[in-house]
């Protein structure tokens, strides 16, 4: 009877581990000052909450920066354990559009072995003798738009992350009450699936809880807004390929964040 029942528990891990890893997010440093030349205060964050910071994620796996001319330039990002999250900033060349910051997270090998979840390639934990039940790796990208405008398109940039959430509706014209559309692609090509959304303070009690739910259709999902504040979009999809004797199965996660005036 033990036996059947860790073998379950072991079973049900292979499948929660990688639907509940930390999201990745970005939020503008409260007070910071969006001025042409300068630089602006960003954070990336990680949580099980929307916007509640719970962990600093590994700083060598993790990349932010600006898009500008099309191309990513990274920052240099800090750690900060005090507030849970990772520091950076970007300096916007002018202010005459809207402009896209972006963060990606290279994940690790995540192990259930028959020791519990460990960090590592399958290989190399099975050379330690332990026995790999599963080996998921969880790659995460996000992207926030900032200082939009009716008149503005840059907000609709594709930037060819795996899984990507591109703004259809301009974030300006965003409203409560209205549809936000989006376009979703998995590696280049339209995603049907799950989708998520939330905003700032909706619930800060309890983790995975958002406002709307609905399923993207060949690339295309609708999103009821129902507040002013930052936004949140998350599309997630599991099972794709992995990479012999590192990991069995690749999971990515995305967020696109924008605020509702």
């Amino acid at each position: 009877m033990l036996k059947r029942i860790i073998t379950a528990a072991l079973i049900f891990s292979l499948f929660a581990l990688p639907a509940f890893a930390h999201e990745l997010t970005i939020k503008n440093v409260a007070n910071s000052e969006l001025e042409a030349g300068k630089p602006f205060a960003l954070t990336v964050q990680s949580a099980h909450k929307f916007i509640v910071p719970e962990e600093v994620e590994t700083l060598s796996r993790v990349k932010a920066g600006i898009i500008e001319d099309g191309k990513f330039i990274e920052s240099k990002i800090t750690g900060n354990d005090e507030k849970l999250w990772i520091d950076f900033s970007v300096t916007p060349k002018d202010l005459s559009g809207s402009f896209i910051v972006a963060a990606v997270k290279d994940g690790e090998s995540w192990c259930v072995t028959n020791e519990g979840g460990k960090t590592g390639a399958r290989k190399d934990l099975e050379a330690q003798g332990l026995k790999v039940l599963s080996a998921t790796k969880n790659d995460k990208y996000a992207k926030a738009i900032f200082n939009t405008s009716k008149e503005d398109k840059n907000f609709a940039q594709v930037l060819g992350h795996p899984l990507e959430i591109i703004p259809v509706t301009n974030p300006a014209d965003a409203k409560a009450g209205e549809y936000f559309d989006v376009k979703i692609l998995l590696n280049g090509q339209p995603y049907t699936g799950p989708v998520w959304a939330t905003y700032d303070g909706f619930v800060t009690e309890y983790e995975n809880t958002y406002a709307y739910y609905t399923e993207a259709e060949n690339g295309e999902a609708h999103v009821k807004i129902t507040a002013p504040g930052l936004w949140g979009i998350r599309a997630y999809q599991g099972g794709l390929p992995g990479v012999e004797g590192d990991y069995d199965h690749l999971t990515v996660r995305a967020f696109l964040l924008f605020e509702v005036k």
